[in-house]
């Protein structure tokens, strides 16, 4: 039985060869892009989620022409589709790289680097590996050219409205919780947000919080089996789309999870056999559960900010699984 609904895994980047090393990747490969706002503002004000309760998607341009976009906690650089960044002129770096997913094989790729406007808000000297996001997301029913990942993420604050449909960019100091808001415990791991979740009361897993994952919980196969997952229920089978081509994941459902001091009912776990080579989290806690809530994210302190009940998430449409990652 085949699981309808989608999950987008997401993307690591390491650069390829014994001389790749962190000073080269960091600026060469990926420096830190420059973010513009409008003289005398510092935030972009709200724009509207055209799928509420679904991936982060925003109105962008590059080289003024509109791309769309998906703002993505999970990729530790941002990637934008190969095709459209030939159709734009975008000139590949010289250095080859390999990008790494939670599962499959790593693909080789450059990088390229573009000017990005969304809405009022200016990136200028962004640096993101060129791939075949087009064709790879394409199972899902908003396609996307562009993943806006954690080194631009690490230079704004998002205030994601979920159960409002909307989503603010501003610069970190400029955002403010919402009243009822309440920090969730979490650490930054190569800049990347990690969290506890229990599952059925289980020994507590650190997970990364990703944006750019349609599932609830996503675990690795070694710790779904800690955990008894595989055993002794039923299990139904989740297409899964990446670089390596169209796989199948298994798919159960636990009973409750517990998230950042809620109590969660009924959570579907995707289960994945991470990449060999791939220096991945050993879970992602993705927009199925973060939907449910109106959420802050400051990734350069490592931050996250949760109001709301955490109740029912919205209703969306049912959609096959597509799980893309930098493999």
């Amino acid at each position: 039985m085949i699981s309808r609904r989608a999950l987008l895994r997401q993307f690591a980047f390491l650069a390829a060869g014994l001389g790749a090393a962190w000073w080269v990747r960091e600026r060469y490969l990926f420096p830190k892009p420059v973010v513009e706002f409008p003289a005398g503002q510092s935030g972009g004000g709200w724009m509207p989620l055209p799928d509420p309760g679904g991936l982060i998607e925003l109105p962008a341009h590059v080289n003024g022409i509109p791309i769309r976009a998906v703002v993505d906690s999970g990729a530790q650089f941002s990637a934008i589709d190969r095709t459209f960044a030939e159709r734009l002129g975008l000139k590949p770096a010289l250095i080859p790289m390999l990008a790494f997913g939670v599962s499959g094989e790593p693909a080789v790729t450059h990088t390229v680097a573009l000017d990005l406007a969304i809405g009022p808000m200016q990136v200028v000297g962004l640096h993101a590996a060129a791939l075949d996001l087009l064709s790879l997301s394409g199972a899902m029913r908003r396609p996307f050219a562009l993943l806006l990942g954690r080194d631009l993420l690490s230079q704004v604050a998002a205030d994601v409205d979920w159960p409002n449909g909307r989503v603010a960019l501003m610069r970190p100091e400029a955002f403010q919780a919402p009243p009822d808001a309440q920090l969730a415990p979490t650490r930054s791991r190569n800049r990347a947000l990690m969290t506890e979740v229990s599952i059925e009361d289980g020994a507590p897993v650190e997970v990364m919080v990703d944006t750019g994952a349609t599932s609830e919980i996503a675990l690795s196969e070694p710790v779904a089996g800690k955990l008894g997952l595989l055993r002794g229920r039923p299990m139904q089978t989740g297409r899964s789309v990446s670089l390596g081509g169209l796989s199948r994941d298994r798919v159960v459902r636990a009973a409750s999870v517990e998230f950042a001091g809620r109590r969660l009912s009924d959570v579907e776990v995707q289960i994945f056999t991470p990449a060999v080579q791939g220096p991945m989290p050993d879970g992602l806690l993705g927009v199925g559960i973060l939907r449910r809530y109106r959420v802050g994210l400051d990734l350069g302190p490592g931050l996250l900010w949760l109001a709301g009940p955490g109740g029912a998430a919205p209703a969306r449409p049912d959609r096959a699984h597509a799980i893309m990652g930098a493999r």
